[in-house]
């Protein structure tokens, strides 16, 4: 099953006008941005005992951990599979 976000870009500057400059090109600059999100990043270890609303959990240890829990926490931290999105 894949998960997907939805992104919006929305305009940070309204469409730019278009014009003329010594007969030349005919310009139209339209600016875009993503819109931030506020959120928090935190470890596993300080993930230990919570419940959390939704995750994200990027899977790639450092060093390539063993420890099962480094693995195991994260992942049992929502109470449904799809408050859960893994990304490797």
């Amino acid at each position: 099953m894949e998960q997907t976000f939805r992104v919006d870009v929305t305009d940070i500057l309204p469409k730019g006008k278009r014009s003329t400059s010594n007969g030349k090109a005919i310009l139209s600059i339209k600016r875009r941005a993503l819109p931030f999100v506020p959120t928090d990043c935190i470890t596993t270890h300080k993930s230990q005992g919570q419940t959390l609303n939704k995750v994200v959990i990027d899977l790639k240890l450092p060093n390539e951990t063993d420890d099962i829990a480094a693995v195991y926490v994260p992942l049992s931290r929502v109470k449904r599979l799809a408050d859960l999105i893994i990304l490797r």
